[in-house]
């Protein structure tokens, strides 16, 4: 994107946010809390182990929390119920890849899929939600939502500050001044730069920072059953990865101290072709391997299509500062009013 058309691109990202903000554009709004997690960035910020991390500790607080997605890259259109809070009820083909793998790990959560996200959040509604999480959800404005939560990979928190193809931003950096609250994730590789927390305070000094650890923490089967680690590292496997950070991928497996002895990398939510599983299984013949390591939105595609045993890298997320969730529950718990 030239200088002059990025620039044009930036201006009218401006002008629909202020549209929203005016109420020039409808948005819609639910009967229940809505918190946002997004970012600003193209490239993985760790939104899926984010979304997660909240709706397990929503749940464990006594919520009844559902996940709203667009559900990127799924054949199917309208809203889908992926879960009702007892593991998938349709493949990543229809419900999306990340969407399903969300809904294998989330026990008492409820996942509903649906280009409108207010429609999403209704169906979710009708089936006993009291909060949702909207997954990427930053430029969504259609949807009325009561935290908005910003996230910023420490490493490159504003994507060289330039769109697309010589930075990453999704849109420009005034759209800083509409977060609730920041999280800088993946602090466990890079600290936040001082420029960064420097541009936050001025953008937008309202609004609190926080940072997160996003770390490798177990191996899982096909099921979702953990895996002993130190056994597999002692057999040869190929590594698959088709998401938005594959370096990202490499560097947890390098954290579980696991080398595989070939990888793949395919684009962000790829969709596996009989070429592709033809292509993985010849390496794997080819360095006698015995099973394949993969990401979790990953695995929900491969299952059942692969000869070897899927095997998946478990994330975990961890907000450093202990006030985050005090944050988050007062933010909900205003929005969601007094008890009737």
């Amino acid at each position: 994107m030239s200088a002059p058309l990025a620039t044009l691109y930036g201006s009218i990202l401006e002008w629909r946010a202020r549209l929203y903000a005016t109420g020039r554009r409808r948005s819609y709004a639910l009967s229940h809390p809505v918190i946002s997690v997004g970012n600003i960035t193209l490239g993985g910020t760790g939104k899926t182990p984010f979304v997660e991390f909240l709706a397990r500790r929503l749940r464990f607080e006594g919520w009844r929390p559902a996940v709203l997605s667009r559900g990127y890259g799924r054949r199917s259109q309208g809203v889908v119920v992926v879960s009702r809070g007892e593991g998938p009820l349709v493949r990543a083909e229809e419900g999306g890849d990340e969407p399903v793998a969300l809904a294998r790990r989330l026990p008492g959560v409820l996942v509903v899929v649906g280009e409108r996200r207010v429609d999403a959040g209704r169906a979710a509604e009708n089936l006993g939600a009291d909060v949702s999480i909207l997954d990427d959800g930053y430029q969504h404005l259609a949807l009325r939502r009561d935290l908005d939560l910003l996230l910023l990979d420490a490493r490159d928190p504003f994507g060289g500050e330039r769109f697309p193809p010589r930075g990453r931003l999704r849109e420009p950096v005034s759209a800083l001044g509409r977060a609730d609250a920041f999280v800088f994730t993946r602090v466990d590789r890079q600290a936040p730069p001082p420029p960064a927390r420097m541009l936050l305070a001025e953008r937008n000094p309202k609004a609190p920072v926080f940072t997160a650890r996003i770390r490798p923490v177990a191996l899982t089967d096909e099921a979702g059953a953990p895996l002993d680690g130190g056994d597999l590292a002692r057999r040869r496997f190929v590594a698959v990865s088709g998401v938005a950070g594959p370096g990202d991928f490499a560097a947890a497996l390098k954290d579980l101290d696991l080398v595989p002895e070939e990888s793949f990398v395919f684009s962000d939510h790829h969709g596996y072709t009989d070429r592709d599983l033809t292509r993985i299984r010849r390496a794997a013949d080819r360095t006698s391997s015995a099973w394949i390591a993969t990401t979790e939105k990953d695995a929900v595609k491969l299952a059942g299509r692969m000869s070897l045993p899927i095997v998946s890298v478990r994330l975990s997320v961890d907000v450093v500062e202990p006030g985050f969730f005090a944050f988050v529950a007062e933010r909900v718990k205003r929005a969601a009013g007094p008890p009737s």
